[in-house]
């Protein structure tokens, strides 16, 4: 990564080098007004997403794009169902088509890993309002861009991390935080997503993209590929090039939790080994992974496994963990309990809570009360997200990563006095960033 591309990153404001100009500043959507809304990217979770941002009626939509046709008929059709007006939706393949339109207010990221960065930068300059889908960015130096371009262009942002409007997330949390389960030295957060080993298989490159879609508009910045169906649509998150395995795609949710109830913002180092020991397909991912991330008072290990031998803890595919001197808290989206160690805590067990339509009404609160931040506010999940980027770069460098939150740079160690990092880590911070391809690019 040289050093004029990570200034340009960092300063980024987001204009873009293929012409988009900056839109007037648009004036607060009043409560009195509906809010104009356009999906970019209308796979599984983007249309999950459409579906409950309908459910309010304060939201009118307004554009549905994608690169696949199918997928624009089949949100369309979603539209129709739950009978809103579908003649003055405007559907377009070019996202740069609808964040230049001064009509709409927000716009809700559904696309891949990879587009997120170059949507959301777009749409904060063009002075639109933002629902994101996680993981934030593809690499750090995206996602601290993004942070950049929200705060400079005072945008209302929302990260699909809908564990944080979980009122029984919200109280897990508070209790954690109230010091109950004692000196907490151990956390711990997993996902086991149990999949038969040759569900994706290994089809030859080659070919078309189906239903006439626009594949080399939905590479964008990764790198130039021959089509292969499974570098597509749901099974891009188990490719470098698109996604960062399942690793980010669930890491984001689970450590998200631990940085909140532990009030802190960033690892003081991680190790990560692992490999891909399940999958027999042409992914490139790794389906194996332990992490051991590095606080100053406590250790916190991830645990990561895609394939068909899979055990979780406590019987459950996921969940995060606080264990402390005086008990321990095991929580996850079903609800939380608490396991005492002695005579000090009673045993406590709580159900679930509505999450993602939860979510989408936080947004809505806060495009008309701007002055507050969202429930999952971009700077906080662009610092659980580089929990999980960090994990993958231990992985591919095979040794430990040291990081310095400030500076947001890896480096080879601490100074044993001052505690500071030393010695910059040529190797890991190449990682940082990765380069788009021409004539993609992000600029000041």
């Amino acid at each position: 990564m040289t050093e004029l591309n990570r200034r340009t990153f960092l300063g980024a404001s987001a204009m873009w080098a293929a012409g988009l100009a900056r839109a007037d500043d648009k004036k607060p959507v009043s409560a009195n007004e509906k809010v104009t809304v356009a999906l970019i990217g209308c796979g599984g979770m983007g249309r999950a997403n459409l579906h409950d941002f309908m459910r309010l009626p304060d939201f009118e939509i307004a554009a549905l794009c994608d690169v696949d046709p199918t997928h624009i008929q089949d949100a369309m059709n979603d539209v129709r169902k739950a009978n809103r007006p579908t003649d003055k939706v405007r559907t377009e393949k070019d996202f740069r088509k609808i964040v230049d339109r001064k009509d709409i207010d927000a716009v809700i990221v559904g696309t891949p890993d990879h587009w997120h960065a170059y949507v959301l930068i777009a749409a904060c300059a063009n002075q639109k309002d933002v629902y994101c889908e996680k993981p934030l960015s593809h690499n750090i130096v995206e996602g601290r861009a993004m942070v950049n371009a929200a705060r400079r262009n005072k945008r209302i942002v929302q990260i699909g991390t809908q564990q944080r409007s979980g009122q029984h997330f919200q109280d897990a949390v508070h209790y954690v935080q109230s010091g109950k389960l004692g000196k907490i030295t151990l956390c711990r957060t997993w996902i086991t997503n149990r999949s038969r080993p040759d569900d994706i298989g290994d089809p030859p490159d080659g070919g078309e993209a189906p239903n006439g879609a626009d594949y080399d508009l939905w590479l964008g910045p990764a790198p130039k590929r021959a089509f292969n169906r499974n570098r597509w649509h749901h099974n891009f998150r188990w490719f470098w090039d698109y996604g960062n395995g399942l690793c980010n795609d669930w890491g984001v949710h689970l450590n998200d939790i631990i940085l909140w109830g532990m009030r802190v913002s960033a690892p003081l180092s991680v190790s990560a080994v692992g490999g891909k020991q399940e999958m027999k397909d042409n992914s490139d991912t790794p389906d194996t992974l332990d992490v051991y991330y590095e606080y100053p008072t406590f250790t916190h290990i991830y645990t990561v496994r895609r394939g068909r031998t899979l055990f979780g803890f406590h019987g459950k595919d996921h969940g995060m963990e606080f264990q402390g001197t005086d008990g321990m808290l095991t929580l996850d989206r079903g609800g939380w309990f608490v396991t005492p160690t002695g005579d000090r805590l009673a045993a406590e067990k709580h159900g679930s809570s509505e999450q993602h339509f939860a979510h989408v009404k936080n947004f809505l609160h806060c495009i008309r009360n701007r002055s507050e931040k969202t429930a999952s506010d971009i700077e906080d999940m662009h610092r659980a997200t580089i929990t999980a980027h960090l994990a993958n770069i231990s992985y591919k460098i095979q040794r430990r990563v040291y990081w310095d939150s400030e500076a947001e740079r890896c480096y080879r160690g601490y100074d044993s006095v001052t505690k500071k990092p030393v010695h910059e880590d040529a190797q890991a911070n190449g990682y940082l960033l990765r380069e788009p391809r021409p004539p993609w690019s992000l600029t000041i």
